[in-house]
């Protein structure tokens, strides 16, 4: 496999130090730029390509999430994750709304971070431990979450005009059963390689469940499928594991 190529977002030069001494001591990474805000980080973005941005959310001008935006519209090769101090829902729906294909606070360990890169580069889900469980009991409990839908693109298939809470969990798209068990699994906090596994199919098999889950639930990536897959009923989080791991 070739190096994954990473891009450092943060206001703090430390921090964009920290990750760079990271990264550079781990074989199979290449740190191509850093930027200092969102419009810096949108315009190297477009400049060099990166296979993993890992953005800051606060920060002077242009924010995190706004550049996550652009970058997603712009530049979508480019997989955003975000690595932040803060993990309240106020920051994480956004980001992940925005297009960020993982939410990790600045506490996790430096494997985590590592292992959560990787996964972003494979189209996974990767969650702090913290987020995955303020998500989940959101999306369970009263306070509604903004409903789920492509930033810039609307989906074939889409739940109704209706955005209220009772209206998604009321849709409830037709699934085939190896669509329902990939998503169950992804509920479960599995990634692609052990999802594959536990139903004895290939790697392969699994992205194009989990790419027919998107369309159907009109979601973007496995963050969206899993938050679709709880507003619909169709399954219930088990987040008892990390989903970095």
């Amino acid at each position: 496999m070739s190096s994954c190529t990473l891009m450092l977002v943060d206001d703090h030069p430390l921090m964009r130090d920290a990750l760079r001494n990271l990264f550079d001591a781990e074989p199979g990474f290449q740190v191509l730029g850093e930027a200092s805000e969102g419009a810096e980080a949108v315009q190297k973005c477009l400049e060099l390509d990166p296979d993993v941005v890992l953005m800051d959310i606060r920060m002077p001008g242009m924010d995190g999430i706004e550049a996550t935006a652009h970058i997603v519209h712009q530049a979508p090769r480019s997989k955003v994750l975000a690595l932040t101090t803060f993990s309240t829902l106020e920051y994480v729906v956004p980001a992940l709304r925005a297009g960020a294909s993982g939410y990790l606070v600045k506490d996790a360990r430096h494997e985590e971070i590592v292992s959560a890169v990787l996964q972003v580069r494979e189209d996974e889900m990767t969650l702090s431990q913290s987020v995955a469980n303020s998500l989940a009991n959101n999306v369970l409990g009263d306070v509604p979450v903004p409903s789920v839908r492509r930033s810039w693109n609307e989906p074939r298939n889409t739940p109704p005009a209706d955005s209220s809470a009772a209206s998604r969990q009321s849709y409830v798209p037709e699934l085939t059963g190896r669509e329902l068990d990939t998503l169950r699994w992804i509920a479960k906090g599995l990634n692609n390689n052990e999802i594959a596994e536990k139903m004895k199919v290939s790697h392969g098999s699994v992205k194009a469940y989990v790419s027919q889950l998107c369309d159907k639930l009109g979601a973007r990536d496995r963050v969206q499928v899993l938050i679709a897959g709880i507003q619909s009923g169709l399954v219930k989080p088990e987040l008892t594991e990390d989903l970095t791991q």
